[in-house]
């Protein structure tokens, strides 16, 4: 179901009342409560996408190297979400989608319902989202993002359009807020922000050079 941003979805279920009365609560959006009011749900993703998508021009990208798995399924999502996000001014520099989908190829393979089998890791779907980084993008353990807060559930994280946009957004947050947010060269703050999107240490600069090995072959 798609609900305008606001408004959140209510699956079909059963009420009962005062007096015992049972009856029949059928699916529909309901107001976000004060608190939550521009918070971002899986029905609110689907229903930017659906509504905005024309908004945006689409090339064919090109493929990643030795992923046969790639057959440009995801490039409209990928574009989409690095185009909205630049569009509610979240980032200056202009993300190369390109480089989304070298991170896509690195985390899953083109998996989409895909999760981690790594012990102790919950890293879901396409671009591998811990449910710890749900949490944080939907300000439940911190209020490090403190914009377009995005609240799904890992199993909403397994769907292209959910995880794209929830991935895209926090790489631009990584981005903007690593350590190497101030480098001269956007190559650097692109580099900073996919090392930070794994982790704050050395494992994060294997990660990065292997994106960018993925990339730098895919262009």
């Amino acid at each position: 179901m798609k609900c305008k941003p606001g408004f959140h979805h209510v699956k079909k279920h059963q009420r009962i009342s005062k007096n015992g009365t049972k009856h029949i609560v059928e699916e529909h959006c309901r107001k976000n409560p004060k608190s939550k009011e521009k918070f971002l749900y899986r029905s609110n993703l689907n229903f930017i996408y659906e509504e905005l998508k024309s908004n945006y021009k689409y090339k064919n990208l090109n493929r990643i190297k030795d992923y046969p798995q790639d057959k440009g399924q995801y490039d409209e999502l990928i574009q989409f979400w690095v185009n909205y996000w630049k569009d509610q001014n979240l980032i200056k520099d202009d993300i190369d989608p390109l480089l989304v989908k070298a991170i896509i190829a690195c985390e899953s393979s083109f998996r989409e319902n895909v999760i981690t089998e790594m012990p102790g890791s919950s890293a879901t779907g396409l671009m591998q989202i811990l449910v710890s980084t749900m949490k944080i993008l939907a300000g439940k353990t911190s209020k490090e993002v403190r914009k377009f807060n995005i609240d799904i559930s890992q199993d909403e994280a397994k769907e292209a359009n959910s995880n794209i946009a929830a991935g895209t957004r926090w790489l631009i947050f990584k981005i903007t807020t690593s350590p190497w947010k101030n480098k001269k060269t956007k190559n650097d703050r692109m580099y900073g922000g996919v090392k930070y999107y794994h982790s704050w240490n050395g494992d994060g600069e294997v990660y990065a050079d292997k994106v960018f090995k993925i990339y730098n072959g895919s262009k």
